[in-house]
């Protein structure tokens, strides 16, 4: 028995070592990454060992996108090295185009993502198996100069349609948008439209109730940049809702916008103060109940955003608000919080939630709302508040190591 136990033991020390010794030759990473296919990255990436915990990694990747003036995304894939890698960073920033496909985003990444482990690969035995190449065409075409005919204007057109149905009730919906826009480092312009409309029948015996609803709604944005911190811009919009009681409402406001950390860190971090004031037309439907059928009022607008992205998680804290200036009483405000923390190993919490302040309902509709309308939410109601929430924890435990791939009845 004494034997047997030595034996136990010493193979215990012998795998314990091995592992030792492997993390010592290897590469170890850990992603952090809310767009990256990890599934697609460990099969495609099999030189280096995925790791589960982040304390076990000596290379630490953090994936953040933003959308560009294209329509496209651009990614930064930030590496930080650990352990026998401390102090090995760099930063790899690539562009997707407006229409590439989930499959070219992947091949896009995935590249990127072995040119910025290249530099840890080196520090292994490995480097004695790579091999490298550039094709001549690749460094002719880097060398001609970029002919773009659209000059960075970027349109896109959409329609979509739902129904549902059986013998009592059939309902449907149409909605289309429209959107123009051109990004420049110093100016941004945006066009859009957007317009829905649904109905709703249902029957019952003698009981028949039949409702429709139609919006629409366009906004033109201008935006100047004039510093690295400090921005400018007016923003206008036009509509109808028959849900909300408008015949039709346009707004103009001009706005000025600080933030405190530099523009170009935004993909990282932000913490922005928006105000915009300006006036608002609104011409109703039916008479509302402060017995008006068309008022031109003066409103103000303020939008504060902190937005931190970090290794231990992300925090995203919006609090935003409008007031109508002729009746200070009339506001509106609203709080959004959203944050994910890693607390340990393998454990972590979330919560997304928010919280609304409602007291700008001039425009509800006198007359009586119906059981039906009421029930099918077919028409704005009186409240003063609103709100939502979500909430959890993750706890995960095992093996350090999560190279394999098996896809089965996934």
């Amino acid at each position: 028995m004494k034997i047997i136990f030595i034996i136990v033991f010493k193979l215990i020390f012998l795998c314990k070592l091995y592992a030792q010794i492997k993390d010592s030759i290897s590469v170890n990473i850990f992603i952090i990454c809310d767009y990256c296919d990890n599934t697609y990255i460990r099969n495609e990436l099999k030189i280096v060992n995925h790791v589960r915990n982040i304390s076990d990694a000596n290379v630490i990747v953090l994936g953040m996108s933003e959308e560009i003036g294209s329509g496209g995304e651009k990614y930064r894939l930030i590496f930080e090295g650990k352990k026998k890698f401390e102090g090995m960073n760099d930063t790899i920033v690539f562009e997707s185009e407006n229409d590439a496909t989930t499959t070219e985003i992947r091949d896009l990444y995935i590249q990127n993502l072995k040119l910025g482990l290249l530099s840890y690969i080196l520090k292994t035995p490995l480097r004695k198996s790579i091999n490298y190449s550039i094709e001549e065409s690749v460094t002719n075409k880097l060398q001609q100069d970029t002919y773009d005919p659209w000059k960075k204007w970027v349109f896109s057109i959409s329609s979509s349609g739902w129904f549902n149905g059986e013998q009592s009730n059939q309902n449907y919906n149409i909605n289309s948008n429209i959107n123009v826009n051109k990004v420049c480092e110093d100016w941004k312009f945006n066009f859009s439209y957007s317009q829905s409309f649904s109905r709703s029948k249902f029957s019952y015996n003698e009981y028949e109730y039949d409702y429709t609803n139609r919006s629409n709604h366009a906004s033109l944005n201008n935006v100047w940049s004039l510093s690295s911190h400090w921005s400018v811009g007016f923003f206008s919009s036009v509509g109808s809702s028959s849900y909300g009681n408008y015949k039709y409402y346009w707004s103009l406001l001009p706005a000025i916008e600080y933030n405190i950390f530099p523009y170009e860190q935004s993909f990282q971090k932000q913490f922005r103060f928006d105000y915009r004031v300006g006036i608002k037309q609104n011409k109703y439907i039916d008479t509302t109940i402060f017995n008006k059928t068309d008022e031109i009022i003066p409103i103000q607008q303020l939008n504060i955003s902190l937005l931190f992205y970090k290794k231990w998680g992300n925090i995203d804290i919006n609090v935003n608000g409008n007031q109508y200036l002729h009746d200070l009483s009339f506001f509106f405000l609203s709080s959004n919080l959203g944050l994910s923390i890693r607390l340990a190993r393998g454990f972590s919490i979330y919560f997304y939630g928010g919280y609304s302040m409602i007291r700008n309902q001039i425009n509800l509709a006198k007359q009586d709302v119906s059981q039906e309308e009421l029930l099918l939410r077919q028409r704005q109601m009186e409240t003063n508040f609103s709100y939502w929430g979500n909430v959890g924890i993750s706890y995960t435990f095992g093996s350090k190591f999560n190279n394999v791939v098996n896809p089965r009845f996934d």
